[in-house]
């Protein structure tokens, strides 16, 4: 696959994204709704989110209905849209970066198992042991402080 010229290059860098087009293609065949039509829930800023999704459109002919959060309740908002949405699901794919609501969806019969032979590679403690979800990026959350001020 040669890689997409209008992505930022530290997308062409990495195959997540690769990962993240598979995925979408896949769950369009339980969609139903839409054929030819995939709708993703997404927490990733739309400026990130979107060159990738734009992609897939490219690569698949499959068109992407993007639903984003807003930046004040980010995975929040979209977690409990998808509870609300639990008996008549909206989505095909939820892009988040919540590993806590992600588990909390899970918990609650929310998500539906899926391994991705694009995510073979990917480490077994980046994923789900039942495939109910695969880590492929990591952002460090960090707490600094100044022990002369703070004991």
């Amino acid at each position: 696959m040669a890689p997409i010229r209008k992505l930022p290059r530290r997308l062409e860098a990495t195959a997540w994204w690769r990962w993240l087009l598979l995925a979408l293609a896949l769950a369009l065949t339980g969609c139903g709704r839409n054929p030819g039509e995939v709708v993703v829930y997404t927490s990733r800023d739309q400026l990130y989110a979107e060159p990738v999704l734009k992609a897939f459109e490219r690569e698949t002919g499959i068109r992407v209905q993007a639903v984003y959060d807003t930046g004040a309740t980010k995975t929040v908002g979209l977690t409990n849209r998808l509870l609300a949405e639990k008996d008549h699901p909206q989505a095909d794919v939820f892009w988040n970066s919540e590993v806590a609501r992600t588990i909390v969806l899970k918990r609650a019969g929310v998500l539906a198992p899926y391994s991705s032979p694009q995510a073979k590679d990917i480490p077994q403690a980046y994923k789900d042991p039942q495939g109910y979800w695969t880590g492929f990026g990591a952002r460090a959350r960090v707490i600094l402080y100044n022990t002369a001020m703070v004991s």
